[in-house]
């Protein structure tokens, strides 16, 4: 990360808001000479203190570690994770005991949020125009692609209709409204995946995660384990909407 670009956007931000380096630092219950050494490139804030600037600079924890501010809506769900894992920073940090090692997972998870930006930033999916939905999923007509039972999925709900793109492959009407259904409908099943094979957040960046790993949970009841496999019998279909 580039300490003088970041130091460059605090600067630039607080004085828009005709801050003084003193009042940044009492928002924060630093003091002065802790902005000073940010501004100036010299230091960065711990993992605990970027929730608390980017609110009173008033940008997204992704800005603020960027050093530059985005289109409205853009990288929401890098948001999503970053604030996921800034979360369990947070309880790691109270749950430790010893300095040292509060040091050592706020250097760490800093370097994660990193990796995540840096990568994310460059392969996170977006909707391709022609994988929409545009005719409809009848196995054996015209170019259709796979033998995806359809009914299985819309059993669940109208959210969860089927069609087909262009090229004959199978995708859902209301892609993004399925994709919060399911978040919404079936948290449990992905909490549980998560928790066995400690995945970030599910997001349209982590979906090929889920396909793979929600078919091979072994804890939880039957019913829990069914769940899981629809979670990733979701996110075949899922996928074909992305680039």
């Amino acid at each position: 990360m580039n300490n003088e670009k970041f130091g460059n956007f605090i600067s630039e931000l607080r004085k828009e808001k005709n801050m003084t380096q003193k009042e940044l630092a009492d928002k924060l219950n630093l003091t002065d000479k802790a902005i000073s050494k940010w501004e100036r490139g010299l230091s960065f804030p711990d993992i605990t203190l970027l929730e608390p600037l980017s609110q009173a600079l008033d940008i997204t924890i992704v800005e603020l570690i960027k050093a530059e501010k985005m289109q409205n809506g853009e990288n929401t769900e890098i948001e999503e994770v970053v604030n996921e894992t800034i979360k369990i920073s947070k309880n790691e940090v109270y749950n430790t005991k010893k300095k040292s090692k509060i040091i050592i997972i706020s250097l760490c998870v800093l370097m994660i949020i990193y990796i995540i930006i840096s990568s994310l930033l460059n392969i996170f999916p977006r909707y391709g125009e022609d994988l929409k939905y545009s005719q409809e999923y009848i196995i054996g007509q015209g170019n259709i692609v796979g033998e995806v039972k359809i009914e299985k999925f819309e059993e669940r709900g109208s959210v969860y209709s089927i069609g087909a793109n262009k090229y004959g492959y199978a995708v859902f009407k209301d892609p993004d409204k399925a994709f919060k259904t399911l978040k919404r409908e079936y948290s449990d099943a992905i909490r549980l995946i998560q928790r066995e094979f400690n995945l970030l957040p599910l997001t349209k960046a982590t979906i090929q995660l889920y396909k793979t790993y929600g078919r091979q949970v072994t804890t939880g009841t039957k019913e829990e384990k069914e769940a899981a496999r629809f979670v990733a019998q979701f996110m075949d279909i899922f996928e074909n909407s992305f680039k």
